[in-house]
């Protein structure tokens, strides 16, 4: 998987996450303590998050990153 299509995938999960968990982008960034317009890019595919926003956004989300991940067969390059 390239560099575009994991972002792309992880900003879907995130944001899919967000959605079941029925909370907007602003509350999202408040708990995470960051801005609104970087959640949106992150999960518009835009620009993809370190690994401790990463944490920061598991937390907000009572999930771990195995959940968010772009991770297992469907992710994966064909042979």
């Amino acid at each position: 998987m390239d560099k575009g299509t994991f972002t792309k995938a992880l900003g879907e999960n995130i944001r899919g996450m967000r959605n079941d968990n029925g909370i907007s982008q602003t509350e999202l960034a408040r708990r995470c303590g960051k801005d609104q317009q970087h959640i949106e890019l992150i999960e518009n595919g835009k620009t993809t998050c370190t690994s401790y926003t990463l944490f920061l956004i598991c937390l907000a989300l009572e999930c771990s990153a195995d959940d968010i991940l772009p991770v297992g067969s469907r992710f994966r390059d064909s042979p």
